[in-house]
C-alpha cells in the first residue's frame, strides 16, 4: 500500500514540475542554450574593452559594466535590472577633457578623487609635516649631518608623492567638470 502512495504522489509532483516549468520557460526568453557565432573585440571611442563581445543568435552582445563606463555612464544592478545611466552630451560651453579619466563615470570620478584626497594626498602633507618638524628641532639642536641628508631625502619624496597627488586631483576635477 506505501509503495502505490509513494508512486503516486511521484506521478503527481513530475506532473506538477513538469507543466510548471515549460509555463515558466515560455516566459523566460535566456541566452542558455543559444549558439554563439563569434567572440568580438569591442572599441568604443578609439578604446578597446578589456572584455569581449559576442554574437549570439545573430545579435551583438557587449559587457555592460565596461561600455558603460567607456561612455562615462553610471550603473547600478538593482535584483535582476540593469540600470545604465547616461551622461548629457557635453554642451559647447563645457571644455573638453582629454586625460585617463575623461569618458568615467561621474560616480567613479568622485570615487577617485576621494581616494586621492582623503588616502593619497591627506597622509603624504602630515608626514611632510612632521618632518618639517624634526628638521626644525634637529637644526636648532644641533643635528649631525646624516641625520639632515636623512630628513631632506624624506621631505623630497614628500614633496614629490604631493605633487603627483595634486596632479591627479587636477585632471580628476576636470574631468568632472566636464561632465556638468
Amino acid at each position: 500500500m506505501k509503495k502505490v502512495a509513494y508512486i503516486a504522489g511521484g506521478i503527481v509532483i513530475g506532473i506538477v514540475f513538469s507543466t510548471t516549468s515549460s509555463v515558466l520557460a515560455d516566459g523566460v526568453k535566456s541566452l542558455v542554450g543559444k549558439k554563439v557565432t563569434g567572440e568580438y573585440t569591442v572599441v568604443v571611442n578609439g578604446k578597446t574593452l578589456s572584455d569581449k563581445g559576442a554574437i549570439i543568435d545573430g545579435k551583438a552582445n557587449v559587457p555592460v559594466r565596461e561600455y558603460s563606463k567607456a561612455l562615462g555612464a553610471d550603473i547600478k544592478v538593482e535584483g535582476k535590472t540593469i540600470n545604465v545611466t547616461t551622461i548629457n552630451a557635453q554642451s559647447e560651453e563645457t571644455a573638453v577633457v582629454d586625460n585617463k579619466y575623461a569618458g568615467r563615470s561621474k560616480a567613479d570620478l568622485e570615487e577617485s578623487l576621494s581616494i586621492f584626497r582623503d588616502k593619497i594626498l591627506a597622509p603624504n602633507l602630515e608626514g611632510k609635516a612632521t618632518i618639517e618638524e624634526e628638521i626644525a628641532y634637529y637644526k636648532t639642536s644641533g643635528m649631525k649631518p646624516e641625520e639632515y641628508t636623512a630628513r631632506t631625502k624624506a621631505l623630497s619624496e614628500y614633496s614629490e608623492r604631493i605633487e603627483k597627488a595634486n596632479t591627479e586631483i587636477t585632471e580628476i576635477e576636470a574631468a568632472l567638470a566636464a561632465l556638468k
